[in-house]
């Protein structure tokens, strides 16, 4: 376990030489310290802005050629949440086939498949029964899996088209349809095909009260936010470290307005 400040988090998968990725403050006061209910309390938090500048820092693991991966939570061969880093600018990956659904999430760069190309800022969702080759891609992703690729069976294929998402699209909040759920909150449900084992949500919040979220990743996309009493800004990430679901309170920090990204298992 690491310890920071008043802050305790457990199962990080970095190497000795980055403890901790975060931007919490060195003086919490002690109304902030969670509680063993806090779903920080069994949660890793990554800064993708300090992953994607130094990578050589966590404990990545050759995937494929060129494409390396890091499992933040649950194992390769089963569902989980990992980070992909496509090492060369062409970076590719075999036709496979997902009988479950798949999210990506692109933190910096662009992935490429036979459905289209999804840059910086963009999340799809590959429903189950789908499946593809990854092209030309490169960069950092956060992958999400309720079941891994298979790559023996891709007669199993089926048409599908993905739900895509450009969250770096400036109109990206006015083109969807959130809808209030508590006073200053607005949620928007990703319509995703409910037998693929994978729901997704985004959080608008303007107001100090909390929003209650039981998932397994928050990932800030703007604003700053409040997550069980610690303040997360833009590209600040919370892993649950196991695929066991956790709760979150989610809420603005006090002045600002804040934008997650929630998926659940």
């Amino acid at each position: 376990m690491v310890a920071w400040g008043l802050r305790c988090f457990t199962g990080f998968p970095l190497n000795s030489s980055e403890a901790m990725a975060t931007n919490i403050p060195e003086n919490i006061p002690e109304s902030a310290i969670h509680g063993e209910n806090s779903g920080l309390s069994n949660s890793t938090i990554v800064d993708l802005k300090k992953l994607t500048t130094h990578p050589e820092n966590y404990d990545f693991f050759t995937f494929r050629p060129n494409l390396e991966k890091l499992i933040l939570s649950g194992a390769a061969g089963t569902e989980h949440i990992s980070i992909l880093w496509y090492t060369v600018p062409d970076g590719r990956v075999g036709r496979h086939y997902h009988s479950m659904t798949e999210s990506v999430y692109a933190i910096d760069g662009t992935q490429t498949d036979t459905q289209g190309v999804y840059p910086t800022g963009s999340v799809y969702f590959n429903p189950p029964g789908s499946g593809h080759e990854i092209t030309e891609s490169t960069g950092f992703f956060i992958l999400a899996y309720a079941s891994p690729p298979d790559f023996a069976h891709t007669d199993l294929i089926e048409p599908y088209t993905p739900v895509q998402i450009n969250t770096a699209d400036p109109n990206f909040e006015a083109m969807y349809p959130f809808k209030d759920v508590q006073s200053g909150v607005r949620v928007y449900d990703v319509p995703l095909d409910p037998t693929g084992g994978m729901t997704a949500q985004f959080i608008q919040s303007v107001s100090l009260g909390h929003y209650r979220y039981t998932g397994n990743y928050l990932l800030v996309l703007k604003g700053s936010c409040n997550i069980d009493g610690t303040i997360f800004n833009k590209d600040m990430l919370v892993v649950a470290t196991t695929i066991e679901t956790q709760s979150y309170n989610v809420s603005a920090a006090a002045g600002h307005a804040c934008l997650v990204l929630g998926l659940s298992f």
